[in-house]
């Protein structure tokens, strides 16, 4: 399996979608595609139980967000993309903190970063009712369920 596949904790699930991604992406997508049905364009009435969704702006993330609702299974491994501040190639506003407020209004808290090249780092988000343990501060809580459970008693 490409180690970047297996970076981002692909564990054979069967509905992969892969959005907005780069022709640097390209070959990831190819080698995926041999794994498991990849869209890269939601469908209608599909609920993902993979997803990647490459962002540049926090308009995109907004717009990812907007579509987002409904198409993830329960508990789906979902990352979001987004432009590394040291990229020679895309100039970004979203950064490892800030941006991403409209898939906290999803319920999401972000559980994990890691690195996809150069350019791009990836943030893996999950619904704060599947995350065992939340230590974070408060005022870094995404959802209004992970304010709740981080706020100090």
């Amino acid at each position: 399996m490409d180690p970047l596949i297996k970076k981002l904790n692909y564990k054979e699930q069967k509905l992969v979608a892969i959005l907005g991604a780069p022709e640097s992406f390209d070959p990831v997508v190819t080698t995926w595609r041999e794994l498991a049905d990849v869209d890269t364009h939601l469908k209608e009435d599909t609920r993902y139980d993979f997803l990647i969704a490459f962002a540049r702006t926090a308009a995109d993330i907004k717009q990812y967000a907007s579509q987002l609702e409904g198409r993830l299974a329960e508990d789906a491994v979902f990352w979001i993309a987004y432009p590394k501040k040291s990229s020679k190639k895309y100039d970004s506003d979203i950064s490892r903190d800030t941006g991403w407020q409209p898939i906290g209004e999803l319920g999401m808290e972000g559980v994990r970063q890691v690195a996809i090249d150069e350019d791009w780092s990836a943030l893996r988000f999950r619904s704060a009712k599947h995350i065992k343990s939340m230590k974070r501060d408060s005022r870094m809580a995404l959802s209004k369920e992970g304010r709740k459970r981080t706020e100090k008693k």
